[in-house]
């Protein structure tokens, strides 16, 4: 016998080491069961809520499209059906979407940003439950520093319409915003705005809130921003230079322009005596302005319209003194300026001192008439 043999079995064939090996291989097989695939974290849980066995083929893709959908569309459902508010969203406009007493504290209620005298924009803190209809809510944003009112005063206002459910502009113009030029009374801009302008400073920003009807007969909350902006320059005073005319301002709101000792002017001379911070007037603009116009020969007074119960009034920059036209370009609105024209630069037929104070510019052009003739009222 060969070390490579085993004793042979009964039918005498020699049992090799290579024949030994392949028997017991078979026979642990045979006695060890096959592994099941492996099941994974999510197929046991779906396994286990259905009950059965884990699907396959066929059957597992048409289960995971359904729970694909189940994801996708309820919260759409939601979302149309308003219950996504519940889940923690809000509705588009109106702030938070909470319906707020007409009466609320206006820091609760809203905030109104922008510079004084630009178009304000207006951020709601939820719907605004209008006010009973002959209710006026006014309260004082900002306190101005200027001159204080006083009915029947020449004003400027720039007014300003929002809704109280979204805060939209409801101006109804492109500027959004309406400038108001002319006397204080009740009777022309409203007795709600009368009301709040009455002894109110100028460089005051005033917000009210009223009670409006809506087309559907409903009543709603509008919210007015009024800004009641000064009536003569202000800014930073200059010093003029020398052969620049003299103005002084009396109690009454009056200037008077001196000219002693001041030859006449043979070519126009500009002198900016307050520069302003606001926009600059263009060849084009319409500007609210007080105005004087002086003869340089007598120091007679032959136009204007400085004092507190005057009101201001505009400048067509298109239409108006050729000097004048010249010497506002580009200046600030908020400045004084001092013009010395000679007789062709005004009105051809004598040498005059001008003196102007910037207010306002008229937006888009408008006519003072259309500017004047829109104040807004809650």
């Amino acid at each position: 016998m060969t070390p490579d043999q085993y004793p042979t079995p009964a039918h005498g064939q020699p049992m090799t080491r290579r024949r030994l090996r392949e028997i017991e291989r078979a026979r642990a097989g045979a006695a060890t069961p096959s592994e099941p695939p492996t099941i994974t974290g999510a197929q046991r849980a779906v396994g286990a809520t259905l009950g059965r066995k884990r699907p396959r083929g066929a059957v597992a893709v048409i289960l995971m499209v359904v729970v694909v959908l189940a994801i996708v569309a309820v919260p759409v459902v939601l979302s149309r059906s308003g219950a996504g508010r519940i889940l923690g969203g809000a509705p588009a406009g109106g702030g938070s979407g909470a319906a707020l007493a007409a009466d609320a504290p206006i820091d609760s209620a809203l905030t109104v940003t922008g510079r004084l005298g630009s178009t304000p924009a207006l951020s709601l803190k939820g719907v605004l439950a209008p006010p009973a209809p002959d209710q006026v809510i006014t309260d004082v944003l900002v306190q101005g520093t200027g001159r204080v009112v006083n009915e029947g005063d020449g004003v400027l206002l720039s007014v300003s319409r929002f809704s109280g459910t979204d805060g939209a502009n409801t101006t109804g113009s492109p500027a959004g915003r309406r400038l108001f030029f002319g006397r204080l009374d009740a009777g022309v801009v409203g007795g709600a705005i009368d009301a709040a302008v009455v002894r109110a400073a100028e460089g005051s920003r005033i917000v009210l809130r009223s009670s409006v009807q809506t087309g559907a007969g409903a009543r709603t909350t509008e919210v007015t921003v009024v800004d009641v902006l000064p009536t003569l320059a202000t800014g930073q005073a200059l010093e003029p230079a020398a052969g620049t005319p003299s103005v002084a301002l009396a109690e009454d709101g009056t200037i008077s322009v001196g000219l002693t000792g001041l030859s006449a002017p043979t070519r126009s001379t500009t002198a900016v005596v307050i520069r302003g911070e606001g926009g600059q007037v263009s060849a084009t603009d319409t500007i609210v302005a007080r105005y004087t116009t002086v003869s340089w020969s007598g120091g007679t007074v032959r136009t204007t319209n400085y004092g507190w119960t005057a009101a201001p009034g505009t400048i067509d920059m298109t239409d108006t003194l050729a000097g004048l036209a010249q010497g506002l370009v580009d200046v600030p609105v908020g400045s004084r300026v001092v013009l010395s024209l000679p007789a062709d630069q005004a009105r051809g037929d004598e040498p005059v001192a001008v003196v102007v104070d910037v207010l306002a510019i008229v937006e888009g052009g408008a006519a003072p008439s259309d500017a004047a003739s829109a104040p807004a009222t809650p």
